[in-house]
């Protein structure tokens, strides 16, 4: 049942309400833990592996089901999530979402190996797995899929289709990239790769999700809209 008695302005807004209240609800839960950290401090959400910080994660989800809900009720949430269902698509594209970001990294790694250059630069899997990484990947890929997609049903499945609907695929993605990296902020300081107190550290880390949003984008709008394949190219 749509709820026909919403304000028109919920309607009207309801790209920049998901951007708002992902954040919002989000960092109520990262920026606590974030000041705790710094603080030399304890906190029962001190990490987004823990129960209350790895909720933060679903959050976008979250809110895009409420907003759904709020605007076109019950119905309007299988339309939410069709396009997990969303599998037939050429096998190349199952390769470059699940291998592409692997690739990269130690593509990039041999490289700079065969140039003489030593740079200290790792990747999560890569630090807890070693050489052994690679092997590892798609077990890490199979645990990660349930979180990925709960971000990805909001970034990819209710804020870029409607952005789309508005302007063209470039523009859309600059807009989720930014809502995208802004919200990944309280994280990248918990973590140690921004400075609490480098403004310039945040803007140049926001625009780095400009590049890989607009590879999202391209893998969406190439694969059908399929959720499935951002959500695997995520959990990569």
């Amino acid at each position: 049942m749509i709820m026909t008695n919403l304000p028109n302005w919920i309607k009207r807004h309801q790209i920049l309400l998901f951007f708002l209240l992902t954040l919002a609800t989000s960092w109520l839960i990262w920026i606590p833990a974030t000041v705790a950290k710094l603080q030399g401090e304890t906190s029962i959400m001190l990490a987004p592996e823990e129960l209350i910080g790895g909720i933060a994660r679903w959050l976008p989800g979250l809110m895009a089901i409420l907003l759904t809900f709020l605007i076109l009720g019950k119905t309007g949430i299988g339309g939410l999530f069709q396009p997990i269902r969303i599998w037939r698509v050429g096998l190349y594209w199952y390769i470059f979402a699940l291998f592409f970001q692997i690739v990269i990294f130690f593509g990039g790694r041999t490289i700079d190996t065969l140039l003489g250059n030593l740079y200290e630069v790792s990747s999560p899997l890569y630090s807890v797995y070693g050489g052994q990484a690679a092997l590892m990947a798609p077990m890490v890929i199979l645990f990660a899929f349930p979180g990925a997609f709960a971000e990805e049903l909001g970034w990819r499945g209710y804020a870029l289709p409607r952005l789309q609907n508005k302007y063209n695929a470039l523009i859309s993605s600059i807009v989720v990239a930014f809502f995208w990296g802004v919200w990944h902020i309280p994280l990248l300081i918990y973590f140690g790769n921004l400075r609490a107190n480098n403004i310039a550290e945040y803007i140049f880390a926001v625009i780095d999700f400009i590049p890989v949003t607009i590879i999202y984008t391209w893998i969406y709008n190439n694969t059908k809209g399929s959720l499935l394949l951002v959500t695997l190219f995520g959990s990569g």
